[in-house]
């Protein structure tokens, strides 16, 4: 009882410790969502200042400054959270955070360093800023795909799924509003290669809303079918599939359709996501605590049982054998002696009284029993040879 008690609650331990693991790698997630929006934001914010558009749409942040303080906390935040987790976190998570933290300096200067005119011809400074910020968000996505295969909880799992598809969704329309841009400012869309990957992208989009469909059930259900319908009633995918079928990019109308607050459309879906989220692995850490304590109070209560058992055992054995012992000792040294020498000191000629002599007597029925049995037998033997 004992090891069988100690491997269960080696177990149980075991089972905490790889469900701690799990939560933590899962919440960990939540740090590059954030960290990737406030990239995002600065990448977006930076790129539509230097366009002139940065009054044309609503965005999370209101100045450049701002961006880049964000993004600053955000990777504070995300660092100290991956240090005190380490572990798989940090093997995940750390090469993208280092590129981010050494990049991030050289393309805000492009921004920061930025001092000619601002309008929709300045693509040649707006497009290697997007994508070397871009580049940064690639590797952060890259670390997130690692996440779920290792959760095995399929609530969790699908929390994990479901943010990186909000984020990649919010993604995914900022890329494809570069690529209408560019053809908006290049005269319209009309270069077959342009058209092509503009295609492409509404296809990711259109997928990407397919997948978040089927992954927004239970718990994450009210606040995908919010961000889904606000996305679909924006009119965005309206705008660019009228480019393409026109040649022409309304670009003051598709960029109002862009405008969100913090809490509205995928990116108040990440935010939902992130709490039931966390949430859950609340939950399944204090299940698996519970579970370890069970196990404990129960190991517990088997070895003491073991222990009371046993004791009561010894006792049903010990005892008997120290009475059978104390009669023993006590028919050898006194009962049977004396009642010998009292027949052998009778008068001959005269009848033989044989002397009552108590029995040992034992209250069992087991071996111990059948030993007293035998010396009682040895006993008639002997007062019967002393007759004789």
């Amino acid at each position: 009882l004992l090891i069988v008690s100690v491997l269960e609650v080696t177990q149980s331990a075991r089972q905490v410790s790889d469900t701690r693991d799990q939560t933590e790698l899962a919440t960990a997630a939540v740090g590059p969502g954030g960290l990737i929006t406030a990239l995002q934001n600065e990448r977006n914010y930076g790129s539509v200042y230097i366009l002139g558009f940065e009054g044309a749409l609503q965005l999370p942040v209101t100045s450049y400054d701002e961006a880049m303080a964000a993004t600053d906390a955000a990777i504070a935040e995300f660092r100290a959270d991956v240090e005190a987790k380490g572990g798989a976190v940090s093997r995940t998570y750390s090469p993208a955070l280092r590129e981010v933290s050494e990049q991030i300096g050289a393309l805000r200067e492009i921004v920061t360093g930025y001092d000619g005119p601002r309008n929709q011809e300045m693509t040649e400074i707006s497009d290697p800023f997007f994508m070397g910020v871009t580049e940064l968000i690639d590797e952060l996505f890259r670390a997130n795909a690692q996440v779920p295969l290792s959760i095995d909880d399929p609530t969790l799992r699908r929390g994990v799924e479901l943010t990186d598809l909000a984020t990649h969704q919010i993604e995914n329309v900022a890329r494809l509003t570069r690529v209408v841009l560019l053809a908006g400012v290049g005269g319209g869309l009309d270069d077959p290669d342009e058209i092509a990957e503009t295609a492409g992208l509404v296809g990711q989009v259109e997928a990407n809303l397919d997948q978040t469909r089927d992954l927004g059930i239970g718990r994450y259900r009210p606040a995908t079918d919010v961000a889904i319908d606000d996305f679909l009633t924006s009119g965005y995918l309206d705008y660019v599939q009228q480019a393409v079928d026109t040649g022409t990019v309304q670009l003051t109308e598709m960029m109002g359709s862009l405008s969100r607050e913090d809490d509205e459309g995928f990116n108040g879906l990440r935010a939902a996501v992130d709490r039931e989220l966390l949430n859950r692995a609340d939950e399944l850490n204090a299940d698996a605590a519970a579970t370890q304590r069970r196990y404990i109070a129960l190991a517990v209560a088997a070895v003491v049982v073991a222990g009371l058992v046993t004791w009561l055992v010894s006792r049903s054995i010990t005892r008997p054998l120290r009475s059978l012992t104390h009669q023993a000792k006590e028919m050898a040294e006194h009962r049977l002696p004396e009642a010998v020498t009292d027949i052998l000191e009778t008068p001959l000629g005269e009848d033989v009284t044989v002397p009552t002599v108590d029995p040992v007597r034992v209250d069992t029925r087991d071996e111990v029993s059948d030993v007293a049995e035998a010396l009682n037998t040895v006993q008639d033997s002997a007062l019967d040879l002393a007759v004789e």
